[in-house]
């Protein structure tokens, strides 16, 4: 009997320290998932991301790359690019990687989130959540101007058919201030932006190091 308790003893010093090895996000939360993603901001989740894919497939219907479209004068445009790289369209024609990156970048959120579901806003992780997913569900396609887009990774039409996200918000920026105009921007990176910000004025960073 007093060995079967130090066997379990020692089985369960074991298990606890293989836990203490692993790392902190890849460790399931005890808190249950949909008291943390609740049903309702699934839905705006959902809301976000259709709106984001909605209106990029609105302009690849209607218009053609590199199109532009005065909607107040020069200020503002909607221009038809596609972004194959990160951020502010650095590092082009790098749309596998950024695909992947952009996959990390979910489930390391999701998880986080999990984890830590008293930190910042409930709206900004919402927000950057439904930008994500939009941006992520949008480099499985090919996009063909002017017709549509299709499943796939690769144009089999060079010059008809492009990869990318589809950008098409396009603002006048002042030239001396890095870009002559602000990288064209879509619904999904306005959603990042968005809850980036709420999150930043939300968040705890004391309890936050605290963890």
């Amino acid at each position: 009997m007093v060995s079967s308790q130090i066997e379990s003893k020692l089985l369960e010093t074991k298990i606890n320290g293989i836990n203490s090895k692993i790392p902190l996000f890849m460790k399931l939360p005890n808190t249950p998932f949909f008291s943390v993603f609740k049903p309702g901001y699934l839905a705006f989740v959902a809301f976000g991301l259709f709106l984001d894919l909605l209106t990029k497939y609105i302009i690849i219907i209607k218009m053609y790359r590199h199109e532009s479209i005065p909607v107040l004068g020069e200020f503002f445009r909607l221009s038809l690019t596609f972004n194959t790289g990160f951020v502010f369209g650095l590092f082009q024609d790098n749309a596998l990687p950024s695909l992947f990156a952009t996959g990390f970048a979910i489930v390391f959120l999701i998880f986080y989130r999990w984890q830590n579901s008293d930190l910042g806003n409930v709206w900004g992780w919402n927000f950057v959540m439904a930008g994500a997913f939009g941006n992520f569900i949008d480099k499985f396609f090919v996009k063909i101007p002017g017709s549509g887009f299709r499943f796939g990774f690769t144009p089999e039409k060079p010059g008809i058919e492009f990869i990318g996200v589809v950008d098409f918000l396009d603002f006048e920026w002042p030239d001396f201030l890095l870009f002559d105009r602000w990288p064209a921007f879509n619904v999904a990176d306005s959603c990042v932006s968005i809850g980036i910000v709420i999150l930043l004025f939300t968040m705890d960073w004391k309890e936050m190091d605290k963890k």
